[in-house]
């Protein structure tokens, strides 16, 4: 629960009551914040979007910070807030009440892809003309030990404490916090555009078990972004990749990739990172981080550095492949101008997208 100086400030700024703030979970809070400074960054004042066809699309899969409050210790007037207050369906809500917007409005959930997923609801409902903006938010935090320990208990967290993406010490992820919030609009004539997206969703299907993931199926999701695109497989550069570190999981996305885009065939290598290694595993939240990250990468034309040391790991057969890490001293492409980005989700659900530089 928050204390009386933390509600003095952000709380009072988007009118939320003392009686709400003390027992909602803070990922509320933060995508107001986030949403609003996403909003100005672009160049649009939250108040003129009042009354206008906006959508808000949020990827979220924890809210566990209900289980660090005692009921006991709630005054029975604010107990009332404790459902809505901790709601997932209810942070997109928030959302468009606060800044009185009445496009569709709802939360993604598909674990790890979620924010992904919830990027291709803004582009269709942009597209289809649903929506004049979208709003696309993706928050993950881990405040309980019960959250802790679920993810403890699958063995995929790293035992060391790093996660080392296709790394031949790789042992497991990290868990990461946080809240990215893009905003999508059309493509206007003289307009500010830091990139133009497409983004693709499927299932695995049936597999060995719910959370074993599948090459073929990220191979054809690969495949549908590309065909979305309208681009050939060696126009995509580089790929800010779901690469958790896991012995299981890593392997088989390189795999996918190398079929997906044909690297055996290009004349030049497919580089290939992941974020996880700098900011830890966002899971809902992550697949939004590495469309940043890709926007970053186009501005500057160089992939960043996956590890700062280690070696590739010797169960991918990254010279066959045609496929190189960003692990150690890389030599990159001199230039960048589209980038695939890939979020898995533990569910099954699989995304991919890929962002081209403004034409």
């Amino acid at each position: 629960m928050f204390d009386d100086a933390e509600l003095r400030t952000d709380f009072i700024r988007f009118r939320i009551s003392p009686r709400q703030a003390r027992v909602m979970d803070p990922q509320h809070l933060l995508v107001l914040d986030c949403v609003e400074r996403a909003l100005e960054d672009a160049g649009i004042r939250p108040q003129d979007l009042a009354g206008s066809q906006t959508g808000v699309f949020v990827g979220m899969s924890e809210s566990d910070s209900v289980l660090t409050i005692d009921p006991d210790e709630v005054a029975d007037s604010n107990r009332s807030y404790l459902g809505i207050g901790n709601s997932r369906g209810a942070a997109a809500g928030r959302i468009s009440y606060t800044y009185d917007l009445r496009g569709p409005s709802w939360q993604v959930d598909t674990t790890c892809s979620s924010g992904l997923v919830a990027l291709r609801h803004g582009i269709t409902a942009l597209a289809t003309g649903e929506v004049d903006l979208a709003l696309v938010v993706a928050t993950h935090l881990v405040r309980s030990s019960f959250g802790m320990m679920v993810r403890e208990a699958t063995g995929a967290l790293s035992p060391t404490g790093r996660c080392r993406a296709f790394d031949a010490k790789a042992d497991g992820f990290t868990v990461g916090e946080g809240v990215v919030v893009v905003v999508l609009a059309p493509e206007k004539a003289g307009a500010r555009s830091l990139g133009q997206v497409h983004c693709a969703v499927n299932h695995d299907g049936r597999t060995a078990g719910l959370t074993v993931p599948s090459l073929d199926a990220q191979r054809d999701v690969v495949e549908r972004a590309l065909r979305m695109s309208g681009l050939a497989s060696a126009d995509v550069d580089y790929v800010e990749a779901h690469g958790t570190g896991t012995p299981l999981g890593d392997p088989i996305e390189i795999g996918a990739l190398a079929a997906a885009y044909h690297t055996a065939e290009r004349t030049t290598p497919l580089f290939v990172g992941s974020n996880k290694p700098r900011f830890g595993h966002l899971e809902a939240a992550s697949g939004l981080l590495s469309l940043v990250i890709a926007m970053e990468t186009l501005q500057r034309g160089r992939p960043p550095r996956t590890n700062a040391s280690g070696q590739p790991s010797e169960t991918i057969p990254w010279a066959e492949y045609n496929i190189l890490p960003t692990i150690g001293d890389f030599a990159g492409p001199d230039s960048i101008d589209s980038v695939g980005i890939s979020a898995f989700g533990l569910s099954g659900t699989n995304a991919h997208a890929i962002i081209t530089r403004p034409r």
